[in-house]
């Protein structure tokens, strides 16, 4: 007797029907793949945070994607939960409607997230978090993973929207409950802008365009990565870095600018003499 391939199949799946649920598998995950394409390609920087490195939706975002594919979606007030040791929390209920599918999906925010409650280290107290900020938090985790869970197209990755065509150096990182910044770093911040607008001739145009030089950096794998040209997005920890560069250019632009005028000034003084 010949062997039996199927007999260790479950009842009622034979090996003609397993090779329809294989196809039908891929082409649900081609399905996929093209939902997620689609859904990236209506959003642009704007609509997107970088918070604890991971791209985070905004509901800018999600009203775009939602839009796209008809979605809509119902949110219930905010539950605002405060605990003993004055932390607290809001809470979400959204209801998402893709066609005939609904789902119920509760985003929250805590105050006990480090992203809210720890700064440099140490320990934001309950109190000096703000609360708008733990609010609209929580209402983007629930429209983005709302809009996200309902496509089938959860755990987005940097290397998607990179894929999609999105500048991901240029989305803002969100800080929430960030440390007031150094005296230190505070007067080198007020010195590169000083020296950028010097070098640039009092021109902001052209000191933006400075910056923007002095910031860009490439990757260990050669990609070069567009610098700041607004010293407001400038980092705390990138101003020191920032500080060195321009101060370094600065020196060589006062040296040049310095030699330029000695020979200015020998030049105009053999124009004299010749007038003699």
């Amino acid at each position: 007797m010949g062997e039996n391939n199927n007999e260790n199949l479950p009842v009622g799946i034979g090996a003609d029907n397993l090779i329809q649920m294989a196809e039908l598998a891929e082409k649900r995950v081609e399905a996929i793949n093209r939902i997620k394409r689609a859904a990236l390609a209506v959003t642009n920087v704007r609509d997107w945070t970088n918070q604890n490195d991971n791209p985070y939706l905004q509901v800018s975002g999600g009203e775009k994607v939602a839009r796209l594919f008809g979605i809509s979606w119902r949110i219930d007030e905010p539950q605002l939960t405060i605990y003993e040791d004055g932390h607290f929390s809001f809470t979400y209920k959204g209801y998402f409607t893709f066609g005939l599918a609904t789902i119920e999906f509760e985003g929250s925010r805590s105050s006990r997230d480090p992203f809210f409650s720890k700064s440099h280290g140490k320990d934001i107290p309950p109190s000096e978090i703000d609360r708008n900020d733990i609010k609209k938090a929580a209402l983007t985790n629930t429209i983005g993973n709302g809009v996200t869970r309902i496509l089938g197209i959860r755990n987005l990755s940097w290397d998607d929207l990179k894929d999609s065509g999105i500048d991901i150096s240029k989305i803002i990182k969100v800080e929430y409950g960030k440390a007031e910044m150094t005296e230190d770093v505070k007067e080198q911040r007020d010195k590169i802008e000083s020296m950028l607008l010097e070098m640039a001739g009092n021109s902001k145009v052209e000191a933006a365009k400075l910056l923007i030089v002095h910031t860009s950096f490439v990757t260990k794998d050669g990609k070069e990565i567009k610098g700041k040209s607004s010293i407001a997005n400038l980092s705390e920890k990138a101003i020191p870095v920032t500080y060195g560069k321009v101060k370094e250019a600065y020196g060589e632009w006062g040296k040049d600018k310095k030699d330029a005028e000695i020979i200015e000034k020998k030049f105009e003084k053999q124009e004299q003499e010749k007038l003699i």
